[in-house]
């Protein structure tokens, strides 16, 4: 695999329903991936906020790597496609658009699908040029490269929510298992001008509405 690159991709925010999704890919040389082990690059999620800033500035320095912002109201539009599977599609299309940037040999996926062929089947299919497509569940655990892109998707999501933190006020995480989140949706969900930070279509999103509802 020598002169050869290869890339990994993962995404962070997927689950949320306030803020961003963002896909990331890391590319390297084959020659690095013993590096990458030995700077101890990981699933972003076991590694503490600190560790994954000292990762990403050794990625800024060394290595290459690009993201995609898909915006709350991208997210919401495909969760009415199909009951949620337009969302898949939307990561699919933002892979592809990745690995087109960087025109790897071989590419990583932390697949969207746990029917990894399918996914396979539909990244290839926007890619549209000669490139073997792997992808993997729970990669970020599997895969050095996807580890990285992890790493790189979780920071500059981080980012974006601190940005959003002072437009919003303290929002929690912005998972639907955090009571902080509950609680700001409870209160702010509804208010227009929030409305575009906010996925609408999340069954959570809907229940907690019910629940303020139920109040009256």
């Amino acid at each position: 695999m020598a002169g050869k690159l290869v890339c990994g991709i993962d995404e962070a925010g997927r689950g949320c329903v306030i803020g961003p999704l963002v896909i990331a890919a890391f590319a390297a040389a084959p020659r690095d991936l013993r590096k990458l082990k030995d700077y101890g690059v990981a699933d972003s999620k076991v590694l503490s906020p600190r560790r994954r800033l000292e990762l990403f500035q050794i990625f800024k320095q060394h290595y290459r790597f690009e993201y995609v912002v898909i915006k709350p109201r991208k997210v919401s539009e495909s969760l009415r496609v199909h009951g949620g599977m337009g969302l898949n599609e939307v990561e699919y299309m933002s892979i592809a658009e990745l690995v087109k940037r960087f025109r790897p040999d071989v590419v990583y996926v932390d697949s969207p699908d746990r029917d990894v062929r399918k996914a396979r089947s539909r990244i290839v299919s926007h890619v549209r040029h000669d490139v073997e497509v792997r992808c993997m569940v729970h990669g970020d655990s599997r895969n050095v490269l996807i580890a990285a892109a992890s790493i790189v998707a979780k920071v500059m999501r981080d980012k974006k929510i601190e940005q959003l933190r002072k437009i919003l006020g303290d929002f929690g995480s912005g998972y639907p298992s955090d009571p902080l989140t509950r609680k700001w949706l409870m209160e702010n969900s509804s208010k227009p001008e929030y409305g575009k930070y906010v996925r609408h279509g999340w069954k959570t999103l809907d229940r907690l509405r019910q629940t303020t509802l139920d109040q009256f």
